[in-house]
């Protein structure tokens, strides 16, 4: 009876052990694929937006924008926003850093008024390759699928989207230029990540 009664105890504690070891896979596994989704780019090629050219008044379309260049960068701003209001001066340096690998920079800036917007940019030197326009109909986050303010999103030439940056960067470390190169490279064909900081 004593020896049934351990072999039923002996079991019982395996079997909990094997349940809880086998749950804690299924729960593994399931983050694990809900966190990889999170990384996923959801964007796959560059939208057509149109917007107003903040300095000449044209109007701006984000495909042919995108012709002759090697790729471009949208990034989606506001002059209400202290975090976009903090980054720009670092952004625009890293465009006049990349001019020469022929990328150009797309600025909407959202939810915002063109004399705010206009004020604001005359506080600095806009590189040639660098494009600030107005989102008047206020469609440009609902097309890119972004939540908050700033977001920035790599294209290649042929509007492929290449990586997101959500929240302000530092643009000026090194890596952003080293990497530059590998994110526009037509021959690598892995799917980038989402970055944050």
């Amino acid at each position: 009876m004593r020896i049934n009664s351990f072999f039923s105890k002996l079991i019982l504690i395996f079997t909990v052990l094997l349940m809880t070891y086998l749950y804690a896979q299924f729960q593994r596994q399931k983050y694990y694929s809900v966190s990889n989704l999170a990384n996923e780019l959801v964007l796959k090629q560059l939208p057509t937006f149109s917007g107003i050219d903040v300095v000449d008044g044209k109007l701006v379309n984000s495909v042919e924008y995108l012709k002759g260049s090697s790729g471009v960068f949208v990034h989606i701003w506001g002059t209400w926003c202290a975090p976009c209001e903090k980054e720009m001066p670092e952004f625009l340096k890293y465009a006049d850093v990349v001019k020469n690998r022929g990328i150009k920079f797309l600025l909407i800036a959202v939810n915002d008024d063109e004399a705010k917007v206009k004020k604001f940019m005359s506080r600095f030197k806009i590189p040639e390759n660098v494009t600030v326009v107005l989102d008047k109909d206020n469609s440009a986050m609902d097309l890119f699928g972004t939540l908050k303010v700033p977001e920035s999103f790599l294209f290649n030439s042929n509007g492929k989207h290449i990586n997101k940056f959500i929240g302000p960067q530092e643009w000026l470390q090194e890596s952003y230029q080293t990497r530059l190169s590998f994110w526009l490279n037509i021959e690598n064909s892995v799917e980038r990540k989402i970055e944050t900081h």
